[in-house]
């Protein structure tokens, strides 16, 4: 009997044992879950604390471009314009608390400290359709003439290129803009316009060259990976680049001076004219086509006999009384005063070229508007300029440009510019974690605007 219990104990022994060690089993698999659970979140943590260090510190490099570029505007150098340059790169790099950050982009050649200058590459949307082919030797007549329309429109003018209903009638229509591009991104929907060719191997439109645009086929996209950003189109060509404002300062670092609306007394001071010049300046000035370019292009003598500048002082014509305007005073006018009516009409992102800082290989491609002798000859006094142009009067010391010239070039150049676009790389030194901001950041009025931000 007792033999009987015992073997019938023994099973129930065995079952209880079972069970204890499946449910420690269990339970350290429920601990390895959680543990395991525990530790990605935890990774995952980190991460995120990595991340945000790295955006913050991508932001503080953005922050240190936007103080320097607002401290140049207000405070520029009297006898440099590509002063402003030397000093984004200085402050180009900056180390923080576990987190370093820097600020660069692909000149054409190597990746170099600083912003890009929006300004050394012609703006798409001032181009006409035989510019726009000339831009890269990718570029078809068609295409080119379908970029013109897409910003243009069809007129009769330009009858051939798609037009609106080449959009609309596609599987999944949209309309063209009819105006001004925003970014070269928007330039992927005209028609003929190949992603690859307008890209080249900058995939992201960063301006930089990142380690999968460097690697051969390892990763998109197709690159040759020798060390240097074949940008494509987006080598040559912007979008962001924006004229003077109301709002923008001269040379001197001061609110720029409508002439149109200025009172007589003002235009005599700053400009260091007499009250005659003043007033024929003015008068002049408020006719509604009036362009700066009219004080180089024709004596002020001249303008105040004409139908726009005749009536002066007291309300009479005056008659050979005003003094011709030296060279000093006509770079006054350039450097410190715009015109009202003449910035309205041009519309916005009409951003000029920048002689300063224009590569050879882009100004050659702008020979539409400037021929290649003058070209040549800008560029030849440009390098033995040390500082580059301090005005744009400073191009009449070329022989080759005369007054009718520069006045013919003042609606495509200038020596200084309004956007610059700031790649801030920032990175967590720990983790290696880094994230990227790229701003539009345009200073034809203070405070700076961005006008555009990515952040990867």
């Amino acid at each position: 009997m007792m033999r009987t219990q015992l073997q019938n104990r023994s099973p129930r022994r065995g079952f209880a044992t079972l069970m204890v060690l499946w449910t420690i089993a269990l339970v350290a698999l429920v601990l390895v879950a959680l543990q395991s659970s525990s530790f990605r979140q935890a990774a995952a943590g980190r991460e995120a604390v990595a991340r945000v260090r790295a955006y913050w510190a991508a932001r503080a490099g953005l922050e240190a471009q936007i103080a320097k570029i607002t401290a140049n505007t207000i405070s520029p150098d009297p006898t440099s314009p590509t002063t402003i340059y030397s000093d984004l790169a200085g402050v180009a790099r900056g180390e923080l608390a576990g987190v370093t950050y820097n600020v660069r982009h692909f000149d054409g050649t190597q990746e170099v400290d600083g912003p890009d200058d929006a300004h050394s590459k012609m703006n798409i949307n001032t181009l006409d359709a035989a510019a726009i082919q000339i831009i890269d030797g990718t570029v078809d007549e068609t295409t080119a003439q379908n970029i013109h329309n897409w910003i243009h429109g069809v007129d009769d003018t330009a009858p051939t290129g798609a037009d609106e209903g080449t959009y609309t009638g596609k599987r999944y229509p949209y309309k063209p803009r009819g105006a001004a591009v925003r970014s070269l991104k928007e330039l992927e929907l005209v028609e003929g316009v190949d992603p690859k060719l307008l890209r080249g191997e900058d995939a992201n439109y960063n301006g930089r060259l990142d380690p999968n645009e460097d690697d051969g086929d390892t990763s998109l996209p197709p690159d040759n990976a020798d060390g240097s950003m074949d940008a494509g189109w987006s080598r040559y060509i912007t979008a962001v680049s924006e004229g003077d404002r109301i709002t923008s300062f001269g040379v001197s670092g001061t609110k720029k001076l409508d002439l149109a609306t200025a009172s007589v007394s003002d235009i005599a001071s700053r400009l260091q004219v007499d009250q005659n010049q003043a007033q024929a300046i003015s008068t002049h000035a408020a006719n509604g086509s009036a362009l700066l370019a009219d004080f180089v292009r024709t004596d002020l003598g001249t303008l105040a006999q004409s139908a726009q500048g005749a009536v002066l002082l007291n309300g009479r014509r005056q008659q050979n009384t005003v003094t011709a305007l030296s060279k000093d005073q006509i770079k006054l006018i350039l450097d410190e005063c715009v015109i009202g009516s003449e910035i309205a009409s041009g519309g916005p992102r009409t951003g000029k070229l920048n002689i300063n800082t224009v590569t050879r290989e882009t100004l050659e491609r702008y020979n539409t508007v400037i021929t290649d002798d003058v070209a040549a000859a800008i560029l030849t006094e440009r390098d033995g300029r040390a500082g580059g142009f301090q005005s744009l009067i400073d191009l009449e010391d070329i022989p080759a440009i005369t007054a009718d010239v520069l006045a013919d070039l003042m609606a495509h150049i200038d020596v200084k510019s309004n956007v610059f676009v700031v790649s801030s790389r920032g990175r967590d030194k720990n983790s290696g974690q880094e994230v990227e901001i790229t701003a539009v950041v345009d200073r034809s009025s203070i405070p700076v605007i961005i006008r555009d931000i990515v952040v990867r």
